[in-house]
């Protein structure tokens, strides 16, 4: 009887041990992901004044719903970002001509491309991101003729592995987007100074 109850006494004790060791165990494994906040902040982006009396925007670029294309599946495209900015940041001032804005490209693919890899555990392929954004300033003057015109056009890319979480994967697109505003903020600011000289503030 007391050899039954000792029997008893250690299985359950070896059960409660084992539970409790288990647990740190899986705990200890875990990956605590901590990833800083993309902020779009359109005072960090260029500023730009342009002599014209309105300032029209037009939306020209629509999604492509092909697998490669992502852009159309976000909450806020690089399309809307792309926007925010030209809205806020490109400023018209005086009594005379418009300022017409193009949004040519907005767009962000994704392909999965094959990593050339001798680690046998490796990921054998990764995703390949890539952004294009392209602009049309088209200033007119009063008889709707164009007194000058720029183009502006920039890309950006970046990877990752295939098997990320959803917020690493909304990270590294918000970045991805981030870096190629303040690209395009800054080319079109040198671009109009240089081909739009008589009409920048």
């Amino acid at each position: 009887m007391i050899m039954f109850r000792l029997k008893k006494y250690y299985k359950n004790n070896f059960l409660i041990f084992l539970i409790i060791t288990s647990f740190f165990l899986l705990n200890s494994c875990q990956k605590i992901e901590v990833l800083d906040n993309i902020i779009f902040d359109n005072n960090l982006l260029d500023k730009i004044n342009i002599a014209a009396e309105k300032k029209i925007i037009n939306i020209k670029y629509e999604s492509s719903f092909s697998d490669s294309f992502v852009d159309h599946s976000m909450f806020n495209p690089p399309v809307s970002r792309l926007e925010s900015w030209l809205s806020e940041n490109v400023a018209v001032f005086g009594s005379e001509n418009y300022l017409v804005i193009d949004i040519v490209n907005a767009s962000i693919k994704k392909t999965e491309v094959l990593i050339d890899t001798k680690k046998k555990f490796a990921e054998k392929s990764e995703y390949f991101y890539e952004i294009y954004l392209s602009l049309n300033f088209k200033l007119f003057n009063d008889s709707n003729d164009i007194v000058s015109s720029t183009q502006v056009f920039t890309k950006r890319s970046t990877t990752s592995g295939k098997f990320i979480s959803l917020s690493q994967k909304d990270h590294i697109m918000d970045m991805l987007i981030l870096d190629a505003l303040i690209d395009i903020s800054s080319k079109s600011n040198e671009l109009l100074v240089k081909n739009m000289n008589s009409y920048i503030l």
